[in-house]
């Protein structure tokens, strides 16, 4: 999946700010959960089984790290 891609995704998840979307991402040994909190304003990155989550508010920010994901090129995404 190219960055563009990713970007166009993530700007959907902003336009259906009012709805829950979750889109589940598999990489490596890890499945990943993205959605959007209009609370917060941030793309929340869950890792499913460690449970930590990160906040993104930055789009540029969250579609790198998810663009590493995908493309298996950073093991330290596993430890967010």
């Amino acid at each position: 999946m190219t960055i563009t891609k990713i970007k166009d995704m993530l700007e959907t998840l902003l336009y259906y700010d009012n709805s829950e979307i979750i889109h589940k991402i598999h990489s490596e040994n890890h499945t990943f959960s993205l959605s959007y909190s209009k609370e917060r304003q941030a793309f929340q990155l869950k890792n499913n089984e460690t449970g930590n989550i990160g906040n993104y508010t930055d789009l540029e920010d969250i579609s790198l790290t998810l663009y590493n994901i995908i493309n298996a090129n950073k093991k330290e995404v596993a430890e967010l």
